[in-house]
C-alpha cells in the first residue's frame, strides 16, 4: 500500500480540489506580497513621522523648515506641514489678509492632505480582508467537494474500508488547511496594518491641529502675514 503524504494527496486530488486548492495558492501569494510590502512602507512611515514630529517641535522657523524639505520624499505629518506652508504661501502671494480665511483654507488643506495619505496607506488592505473573510470558505467548498468525491467513490467501490476512505476524507481536509492558511495571515496583517493607519491619523489630526494653533498665534501676534 502506497504511504499517504501531504504532497501526494494534492497531486491526486480531484480536478476541483486542485482547481481551489491553486485559487487559495494565488491568494497567499498576493497576500503575502501585500503584508510584505505594508510592512515596509509603514514601517518607514512612522519612522519619518517620528523623526520630522522631533524636528518641528525643535525648529520652529517655518520657512527653514519648509525649505529643507521642499525636494525631500514627504509622508504623514511632514506632507501636512508643507501643503500647509504651501496654501499659505498661495493665500499671502494672493493678497489675502484675513486671519479666519487664511486659517480656514490652510484647514481644509490639511484635512484634504490627511486623507490623500490614509488613503496610501490602506491601499489593498481591502484585499486582505477580502482574503481572510472568503478563504476559509473556499476551502470548505474544497472539503466538501472531494467528501462528497470521496463517498460517490466509496459507493461505487461498495466496501467501506479505512484504507478506501482515509485518502479522499485526507485530501478533502487538506483543502481546509490552505484555506485557513490563506486566511489567518490575512486577518492578522489586515488587523495590525490597520492599527497603524489609525495611529497614523491620531498623530497626524493632532499635528493638525497644533500646526494651526501655531500659526493662528503667530499671525495674531505679529499682526503681520509673517509666520
Amino acid at each position: 500500500m502506497e504511504q499517504m503524504s501531504i504532497t501526494s494527496l494534492i497531486a491526486n486530488a480531484s480536478f476541483e480540489v486542485q482547481l481551489i486548492m491553486l485559487i487559495l495558492g494565488i491568494f497567499s501569494v498576493i497576500s503575502w506580497g501585500i503584508i510584505i510590502s505594508k510592512f515596509m512602507t509603514l514601517s518607514k512611515v512612522k519612522s519619518e513621522t517620528k523623526k520630522f514630529n522631533q524636528l518641528y517641535q525643535t525648529n520652529r522657523n517655518f520657512s527653514a523648515l519648509y525649505n529643507s524639505i521642499m525636494n525631500t520624499k514627504r509622508v504623514s505629518t511632514s506632507q501636512m506641514f508643507y501643503e500647509g506652508l504651501s496654501e499659505y504661501n498661495r493665500l499671502n502671494k494672493n493678497g489675502i489678509k484675513n486671519k479666519e480665511d487664511i486659517i480656514a483654507n490652510i484647514e481644509r488643506s490639511l484635512a484634504a492632505t490627511v486623507e490623500e495619505e490614509l488613503n496610501n496607506y490602506e491601499n489593498k488592505l481591502s484585499t486582505l480582508a477580502t482574503f481572510g473573510s472568503v478563504s476559509p470558505y473556499i476551502g470548505l467548498l474544497g472539503t466538501v467537494w472531494g467528501i462528497m468525491n470521496a463517498f460517490i467513490g466509496l459507493g461505487n467501490a461498495g466496501q467501506a474500508t479505512l484504507s478506501t476512505v482515509a485518502p479522499g476524507i485526507a485530501e478533502a481536509l487538506i483543502a481546509t488547511a490552505i484555506g485557513l492558511f490563506v486566511a489567518i495571515p490575512a486577518y492578522m496583517g489586515f488587523n495590525k496594518f490597520s492599527a497603524d493607519v489609525a495611529d497614523l491619523e491620531k498623530k497626524m489630526n493632532k499635528f493638525g491641529d497644533d500646526l494651526l494653533n501655531t500659526i493662528s498665534r503667530q499671525l495674531s501676534s505679529n499682526n503681520s502675514q509673517d509666520i
